[in-house]
């Protein structure tokens, strides 16, 4: 799904410009990435990477992870879908998916994303799933100025916009992965 793209060329949405490469490559990057998560997993700091499923076919990922997540109660999400799935509502599906997961599995106070300027989809996702405004940053895309406008989302903020139905199996016995008894 990656090596057929996930976004207009000519707009880069990632602080890492890993689709700027040719499908082949930009293909093998998303494998690494996904294996290194696996490799580099501690309780301490986790990066869950799920696959987006539709109808049998991979659409794209949607990630999830968290640093001291005991302490902290703080989760980030990530995704992506192959460009013949967008506008679909599965951004929102997903990271609604993910969210369910932080808040009422992985008990977590506060969910964190974030998305450029320029990413009128992705921020629309974050404010129908009840982000607010936390802030930017700045970064350096494509060797040009970018603002990354951060998102938060609270727990009490989540339980006024659940949009999917979601249900977990098998967590309890996952949670020393995430750091958690």
């Amino acid at each position: 799904m990656a090596a057929d793209g996930v976004h207009d060329p000519a707009v880069q949405p990632f602080t890492v410009a890993w689709t700027d490469v040719g499908p082949e490559q930009r293909a093998r990057s998303v494998l690494q990435y996904h294996w290194r998560s696996w490799g580099e997993w501690q309780p301490e700091k986790w990066e869950l990477n799920l696959a987006v499923v539709r109808d049998g076919t991979v659409v794209g990922t949607q990630g999830i992870g968290a640093r001291d997540l005991s302490v902290r109660r703080e989760v980030g999400t990530g995704s992506w879908l192959g460009r013949a799935y967008h506008r679909q509502g599965l951004g929102t599906e997903m990271r609604a998916a993910v969210l369910h997961l932080a808040f009422a599995g992985l008990g977590a106070q506060h969910a964190v994303s974030g998305a450029y300027a320029d990413s009128a989809a992705s921020l629309a996702v974050s404010r129908k799933l009840g982000y607010h405004e936390d802030g930017i940053e700045r970064h350096a895309v494509r060797a040009e100025p970018a603002v990354l406008r951060r998102l938060r989302l609270t727990a009490e903020q989540w339980q006024q916009h659940q949009l999917v139905p979601v249900k977990m199996e098998g967590l309890p016995e996952c949670l020393p992965w995430f750091g958690l008894t």
